[in-house]
C-alpha cells in the first residue's frame, strides 16, 4: 500500500513541480506514520530511522525510496527530452523564450523567470550534491552531426566546447552552429570550417585553435544518424530508475550483514524477521529500554530469562523445541543457532538445490513470524502457548504461501505434511 499508493499520488506534481523541503517532509511523515500502523504522529513509536527504512534492499532497507530524490528524478526526463525532442514546439518555445546570448548554456533558463523551467533548470545542483552530473550524463553519439550544436551540446570531450574554449566560442559568429557545419570526417581526414568574427590575434587563442584541431583530429565519428546516450543506465535511454538507484545508492556502505528477502513468503512475514534480526520488535526488552513502563520483562513462553529478540526466537526453551520438530519434520540435522543470523543462514550449510534451500529458508521465516504471532496471543488474548500449535501452523501457512509463490502447483498437502515434495 505504502509504495503503490502513496508513493504515487504525488507523481504527476513531482513530474512537473519542484516540490518544497516542507511539503517532502510532510509527505514523508505521511509516509513514516502509515508505515508504522498509526493515524497521526504519536499514535505508535517508529522502531527504526526512516533512512535506514528508505534505504535500497541491498543496503539494508525496505527500498521504499527518497521522495526527494524522486522529485528529482522524475524533474530530470525533462533535461533529456530537451536535448532530444529538438524539433518539438515545447522545446522551441523554451530556447526562444529563455534562451540568453550573452550567457549560453545548452539548458537555458533565465534568472529573472520564475516558474516551472526554472526548477527543472535547478536540479543540476542538488543531483550534483547526490554524485550526479546531468550535464555529463546525457551526451551525443555523433554520426551525421547535423542535429548536434558544435560548441553547446556535450559531444566530445568532458564538456561542452564553449566551456572548454571560451575564447574561440566569443569569437564565433554562428554560435549555435551544428556539428557537420565546423568539422567534417571523410576519408580517414578531418576538414574544418571556420567563422570567426575576425582573425586570431592572441597567443592564447592561437593555443585553444591548436588543442581543439587536436581533439577534433582524434575523435571516432560513428556510423548512422546522430543518438542521444544516456550515460548512467545500461541501455543508453534515459530512464527515471537509474537517477533513483544513483542517489539511493550515494555515499553507501553494504553492511556487514544484509538481510536476505525470500519471495516465497509474503512481505509481512520478512518483515518480522527484518526488524528481529536488528533488534526493532517491541518485546518486552526493546520496550523497557526506550522508557516504557513494563512490570515484568519475562518471557511469557518460557517464563525463565528476560523477553529479548535473540532469545524469543533463538535461545527460548519453547522455541527450541518447536524448532527440533520443524528440523524433523523437514529431514534436516537440528538446527544449531547462537544467534537471529545463524538461523537465517543454516539453509546456506544444508545439503540441496537452490529451490531446496530457498523453501528452508522460507520455512524458517514462516516460524519467526508463528512464534511471534502466538507471543502477542498470550499477551493479549490470554491464550496458553501450544508447542504442537505453533508446528501445525507453521506448516500449514508454510504450504500455503510456499505452493503458490514458487509456482509448485503440484504439491498436495499429504506431500507437504511428510515433507515429500520432490527436492
Amino acid at each position: 500500500m505504502l509504495k503503490s499508493v502513496l508513493n504515487s499520488l504525488p507523481t504527476y506534481f513531482f513530474s512537473l513541480y519542484k516540490a518544497p523541503a516542507k511539503v517532502i517532509e510532510i509527505l514523508e511523515r505521511l509516509r513514516r506514520v502509515f508505515f508504522w500502523g498509526g493515524v497521526d504522529e504519536n499514535s505508535y513509536m517508529s522502531w527504526m530511522a526512516w533512512e535506514r527504512v528508505t534505504t535500497p534492499i541491498e543496503y539494508g532497507g525496505l527500498g521504499f525510496g527518497s521522495l526527494r530524490d524522486s522529485n528529482l528524478a522524475m524533474l530530470s526526463k525533462w533535461w533529456w527530452r530537451f536535448r532530444t525532442d529538438r524539433d518539438r514546439l515545447w522545446r522551441r518555445v523554451i530556447w526562444a523564450v529563455h534562451h540568453n546570448s550573452r550567457s549560453w548554456s545548452s539548458i537555458p533558463a533565465k534568472v529573472s523567470l520564475a516558474g516551472p523551467w526554472k526548477q527543472i533548470v535547478g536540479i543540476r545542483a542538488p543531483l550534483i550534491q547526490l554524485g550526479i552530473n546531468l550535464m555529463e550524463s546525457i551526451w551525443c553519439r555523433v554520426g551525421s552531426g547535423a542535429n548536434v550544436a558544435f560548441w553547446i551540446d556535450f559531444w566530445i570531450g568532458s564538456q561542452p566546447l564553449f566551456m572548454s574554449f571560451p575564447l574561440l566560442f566569443e569569437l564565433e559568429k554562428k554560435k549555435s552552429c551544428s556539428v557537420s557545419e565546423r568539422v567534417s570526417w571523410e576519408s580517414s581526414r578531418v576538414t574544418l570550417s571556420w567563422f570567426w568574427s575576425r582573425s586570431l590575434l592572441s597567443v592564447n587563442e592561437e593555443a585553444e585553435l591548436l588543442e581543439l584541431t587536436l581533439l577534433l583530429s582524434e575523435f571516432v565519428v560513428s556510423d548512422g544518424p546522430d543518438r542521444w546516450v544516456w550515460a548512467l543506465g545500461n541501455s543508453e535511454s534515459f530512464s527515471v530508475a537509474d537517477i533513483k538507484k544513483a542517489a539511493a545508492e550515494f555515499c553507501r556502505s553494504i553492511p556487514a550483514y544484509v538481510f536476505v528477502w525470500n519471495k516465497y513468503v509474503p512481505k509481512k512475514v520478512g518483515v518480522v524477521s527484518w526488524r528481529a534480526i536488528s533488534d526493532r520488535l517491541p518485546t518486552k526488552v526493546a520496550l523497557a529500554s526506550r522508557n516504557i513502563n513494563i512490570s515484568n520483562t519475562r518471557c511469557v513462553l518460557c517464563g525463565d530469562y528476560e523477553e529479548s529478540s535473540e532469545h524469543l526466537f533463538v535461545s527460548c526453551h519453547f522455541t527450541q523445541s518447536v524448532w527440533l520438530v520443524m528440523a524433523q519434520w523437514c529431514k534436516i540435522p537440528p538446527i544449531v543457532a547462537f544467534c537471529l543470523r545463524d538461523l537465517l543462514d543454516a539453509h546456506l550449510f544444508l545439503h540441496g538445490c537452490k529451490k531446496k534451500k530457498k523453501v528452508l529458508n522460507a520455512i524458517v521465516q514462516v516460524v519467526i513470524w508463528c512464534v511471534w504471532k502466538v507471543r502477542n496471543e498470550v499477551i493479549f488474548g490470554q491464550v496458553t502457548p501450544s508447542i504442537s500449535s505453533v508446528v501445525e501452523e507453521s506448516k500449514s501457512m508454510a504450504f500455503l504461501w510456499i505452493k503458490n509463490r514458487s509456482g509448485s502447483s503440484h504439491w498436495s498437502w499429504n506431500d507437504w505434511r511428510s515433507f515429500s515434495i520432490g527436492l
